[in-house]
This record gives structure tokens, sequence and C-alpha cells, in this order.
């Protein structure tokens, strides 16, 4: 049982590194400025905010431009993972569902790692803004390291996403929403004041602690509080543990409904 299983994981991430790298390159066939697209919505959103807020909400935050550079790139992960996931499934592969039988998820697997290809080019353009303020780019290594529940954690939240996305035909346009929500509330372009009723509408925030551990220790270089690495840590596994459970419970029930 345990071969099986073992191979069953190796199956699916195989098939999710194939299609995540087919899509990557659809995407950029015929494009003029190929990765550099990538590039331009962070650009874009960080030189807007900036312009905007750098001179009333990031006064008092130290760094502010890589304070707020980094909480973009971080949530454009999520955003743009979860987004594509409401799609994954009833929208973008319905004929292959139908049609040849995988696992199902693979399809969010792959749309995962398709983003982090994106995500990597982004933290390329961040590294270059460490140089550019000459900080040391040794925390991009704790980064790395950050990475990894911060994975798992989208991987669970897209997974459960796609498949009620299945039941529910409105989770697509009632996330749109909420993700919009989620990144007002979320402190990307602010800093928290302890005690306020946001900071304690973020304590139940899973985003807020992954990117307040990023910035501790990528921009400060200091070490997180405990209850921030409990907050990522438990979040990660939570909601991964939630996600493969709703999928497996309800992905027989796709090729029915869809």
């Amino acid at each position: 049982m345990g071969q099986n299983f073992l191979e069953n994981i190796k199956k699916t991430w195989s098939l999710s590194f194939q299609l995540a790298k087919a899509d990557f390159k659809l995407r950029n066939e015929g494009s003029y400025l190929g990765i550099f697209w990538y590039l331009l919505n962070p650009i874009l959103m960080f030189a807007s905010l900036f312009f905007i807020f750098a001179d009333r909400l990031g006064n008092n935050i130290t760094e502010y431009p890589l304070y707020l550079l980094l909480g973009i790139i971080m949530f454009n992960l999520f955003q743009s993972t979860t987004l594509e996931a409401t799609k994954s499934i009833i929208r973008d592969n319905q004929h292959l569902i139908k049609s040849v039988n995988f696992p199902r998820e693979a399809l969010i697997l792959s749309i995962v790692l398709k983003n982090i290809f994106s995500h990597l080019f982004e933290l390329l353009l961040f590294c270059a803004a460490l140089l550019y303020f000459h900080l040391s780019l040794v925390g991009m290594f704790y980064y790395l390291l950050l990475f990894i529940p911060f994975v798992l954690f989208i991987f669970g939240f897209s997974l459960a996403l796609a498949v009620l996305t299945v039941f529910f035909v409105d989770m697509d346009n009632i996330w749109i929403f909420a993700v919009r929500i989620i990144w007002l509330g979320t402190p990307i372009f602010y800093a928290l004041e302890s005690g306020t009723k946001l900071f304690f509408l973020n304590l139940a925030n899973p985003l807020y602690y992954f990117i307040t551990i990023a910035r501790d220790l990528v921009i400060y270089h200091q070490n997180p509080g405990a209850l921030i690495i409990w907050g990522a840590l438990s979040s990660s596994l939570l909601v991964l543990g939630f996600g493969l459970l709703v999928f497996k419970l309800l992905k027989k029930k796709i090729a029915e409904l869809i």
C-alpha cells in the first residue's frame, strides 16, 4: 500500500509538472515581451501604491519600498493561484476531465507550480531591490524555508476552492470579491497597530503571518515572534489537510456535475 501511495504521488507530480511547463510555455509563445509580463503587474502595483501611500502610511515603516514590494509579490502568488483554481475544473478543463482518467489533484498542483515559475521572476526583482538598498541577500535563504509551508497553504486553499466551485457555480465570482477584501485587510501597504480591530482580525488571516515572517527574516534580519511562527505553520497544516480532505470527498462527483 505504501508503494502504491508513493507511485501515485510520483505520477501526480510528474503530470502536474508537465502541465505547468506546457501552460507556461504557451503563455509566452508569440509574446515579444516574454517573461517581462510577469514582472509588469508587481512593478505597476508597487509604483502606484508607493506613489500614493509612501508619504502617508510609509513614513513610520523602515525600508518601506521593500516592505511594500515583498507584500505585493507574496500576495500575488496567493491571489493568482487561487483565482485560477476556481476556474480550473468547471471552465478550463471540462473536456479533459470527461475524456481522460487521471488524478484530478494534478490540475490544481499544476496551477500552483506554474505560478511558482512566475513568482521566481518576481523574487529576482526583489533581490535586485535588496541590492539597490544595500541589504544582504542572506535573508532570501530563510525565505525559501518559509516558502514551503506557504505553498502548502496555497495548495490546500486552491484544492478546496476548485472542487467547491463545481458545486457552487458562483464561487469564482464570490472569490474575486473576497480576495479584494482580503487584499485590503492584509497589511500590504500599511503597518498594523497592536490592539486595533484590524490587528485582531488579522490574527485569523494566515497571509498576515506568512508576510510578517518574510519581512522579519528578509528585510529586517530579525527573528519572528513565536506566535507568528505558530500561526503560519498551523495555518499551513490545517488548510492543507482541509483542502485534501474536501477534494478527496467530493472529487468523485466532479465528472457527473460538469
